[in-house]
């Protein structure tokens, strides 16, 4: 009979996260009558349940459920409610900063151990240094921690310290306190000159300094050497819509168009010209994406493609064409709201799944074609589709197998390729910087992995080795001989990066990146 009697009031409880969308829906599809009772049939629901559900829910948080079932049932991903909490964190991502003491850890034999350090930071003024081995955190044992258990300890509210005990070698064991700051990450995470005067740029944000970033290492990449330039966008989630049209506004003459927004409120609908002259005007250039290119960072390779700026190269794009307002609240949350589309200089979409919509398929014959200046033929319906296709989707085969052998204890698997990076480093095994990893690197992992009884089949091995390599390789790499040379080989390694310097090596002006 409790069963009975409590059933009803579950449903009650659903009714409160769901009643917000179909009350209000009822309420803009009658008068101001049906408003008045559609709200006082949303009060009764939320006095219910406040009053008889088996358990105690408090009144905001009932109105928070409510507000939270409208959104969802709007089937609007990027349209949501931000406690402040949330809110921080996105002011967060937007400045791209945290507050910590400027670590970057990895394990290494069981323990949390330094890889990298942020320039200028807390830990870099107090002498820390790669390879230093994280032992103790405000007089608790670090043996044992994941990386992301000690990243999550290390940072915390700006001004605050933790107490750390650093081990260096065998025998040296050193206390450190360190007073959390506010810890800047930058927008560019990799700038050099490759074989042929190509420089390469990867851009892995659109926050409030990429703009000026990307300004400070192209002009550095041409005092280098560079005679062509590779954005890479792969992997970039976008970001900050004005930081998209500052960076494309770098690379376009004056008064081309970059993006417009169009929405059903006067505020929401815009257009975004180039404001300033060309920058880097000789610059043969080169975009880079893929599934992963997102947001402010379609909008940059939509407007260089449209505009015959750029050779687009790659996968097509994620799609994230829709523009979010923030509306701030009174309890200190805001409303993600999506209020507008955004579409390319030739009027393309970039939504690859409008809301209501049904999605486009890959293939270039189901999308709306486009021709720009130059009448090259672009494609719309979503996303961006590069002009030079270039790279896999998805992990080889053998790579594939490989991580499905190894399943869950992949992190492990990964633990054991550092380690034998930093044991061969020790060991004097690599010798300059044109190493490669060798047959018997590969065996001496193989052997680790029997004794670690990790379960992966011979054939399965031998099958991923460019996997093994590459990543044995780039830690060795960095151990030896800092991260600007791991970067470097890596680059030099990616058989899309590889395309573009073809095209760009062949190209002496900016047109001539799209000859075939």
């Amino acid at each position: 009979m409790k069963q009975t009697r409590l059933w009803p009031s579950a449903i009650v409880l659903v009714a409160a996260f769901f009643a917000g969308a179909w009350l209000i829906q009822r309420a803009v599809r009658g008068g101001d009558r049906d408003r008045r009772e559609s709200a006082q049939l949303l009060q009764h629901v939320m006095d219910r349940v406040r009053e008889s559900y088996v358990n105690e829910v408090d009144e905001d948080s009932l109105w928070e459920f409510a507000t939270q079932g409208m959104l969802a049932e709007l089937g609007d991903p990027n349209t949501a409610y931000l406690t402040p909490d949330r809110l921080e964190r996105l002011n967060r991502a937007a400045s791209n900063s945290y507050f910590g003491v400027g670590l970057v850890v990895d394990l290494r034999e069981g323990w949390v151990t330094i890889s990298q350090l942020r320039p200028g930071s807390p830990a870099e003024r107090a002498g820390l240094l790669p390879a230093d081995r994280l032992v103790e955190l405000d007089g608790r044992s670090m043996r044992g921690w994941t990386a992301d258990e000690a990243r999550t300890a290390i940072r915390g509210p700006l001004d605050t310290s933790i107490d750390l005990v650093v081990e260096r070698g065998a025998n040296t064991r050193m206390d450190v306190r360190l007073n959390r700051a506010e810890i800047f990450i930058s927008a560019v995470a990799r700038a050099t000159v490759l074989d042929g005067g190509v420089g390469y740029l990867a851009v892995t944000t659109f926050s409030d300094s990429t703009a000026v970033e990307v300004v400070r290492s192209v002009d550095s990449l041409t005092r280098a050497g560079a005679k062509s330039l590779i954005i890479d966008l792969r992997g970039n989630p976008g970001g900050l819509l004005a930081q998209g049209v500052s960076v494309a506004d770098l690379f376009l003459e004056r008064g081309r168009r970059i993006v417009s927004t169009k929405g059903r409120v006067a505020q929401a609908t815009a257009v975004y010209d180039d404001e300033t002259p060309e920058r880097w005007g000789t610059l043969p250039l080169v975009v880079l994406v893929n599934h992963g290119t997102a947001s402010a960072a379609e909008i940059v390779a939509g407007a260089l493609q449209d505009n015959d700026r750029a050779l687009v190269v790659g996968r097509p794009t994620y799609g994230k064409g829709s523009a979010q307002a923030i509306y701030p609240l009174e309890n200190g949350a805001a409303l993600s709201l999506t209020n507008a589309r955004w579409y390319t200089p030739l009027g393309r979409t970039i939504e690859y799944a409008p809301i209501g919509e049904v999605r486009l398929a890959d293939a270039d014959t189901a999308r709306p074609q486009f021709k720009t200046a130059m009448g090259r033929a672009v494609f719309g319906g979503g996303g961006i589709v590069p002009d030079l296709a270039s790279g896999d989707s998805l992990p080889d085969p053998g790579e594939r197998r490989l991580y499905a052998e190894l399943g869950s204890r992949l992190p492990q698997w990964r633990t054991m390729v550092r380690d034998l990076a930093a044991s061969l480093v020790r060991e004097g095994a690599v010798r300059d910087t044109l190493f490669r990893v060798s047959a018997a690197w590969r065996l001496r992992l193989s052997r680790t992995m029997e004794q670690q009884h990790l379960p992966v089949s011979a054939t399965t091995y031998s099958d991923a080795t460019a996997l093994v390599d590459r990543l044995l390789g780039n830690e060795a790499a960095r151990l030896a001989f800092g991260v600007p040379f791991m970067q470097r080989r890596i680059v030099r390694a990616d058989e899309t990066v590889q395309r573009a310097s073809e095209v760009l090596r062949r190209a002496k002006s900016p047109k001539e990146v799209f000859a075939e």
